[in-house]
């Protein structure tokens, strides 16, 4: 399924495009694809998702959207409760 995004003309600014509430800003997928995408990526190779697996998008589109996630999940990650420990004890 594909939507056209209204656009609207600012004197100052030029064109932009209108942020709408079913996708992330500058992503080109609606939120509930990107969540297929992560859900598809937990329990699979990104290589079996990409153009001749099941979904036809090519897989650098793929990794940004899980790049996307990964990065704001380790930002928002409390690691203050984190102490040294010895791996081989």
């Amino acid at each position: 399924m594909t939507a056209r995004v209204p656009r609207v003309r600012c004197g100052s600014c030029g064109i932009k495009t209108m942020e709408v509430p079913w996708a992330r800003s500058g992503s080109g997928f609606t939120l509930l694809f990107e969540a297929l995408i992560m859900i598809m990526a937990k329990a699979m190779p990104v290589k079996s998702i990409h153009p001749n697996g099941l979904l036809k998008e090519h897989d650098t589109r793929l990794w940004r959207v899980l790049d996307h996630y990964v990065h704001k999940s380790r930002q928002e990650a409390d690691f203050s409760a984190v102490t040294e420990a010895c791996w081989y004890c």
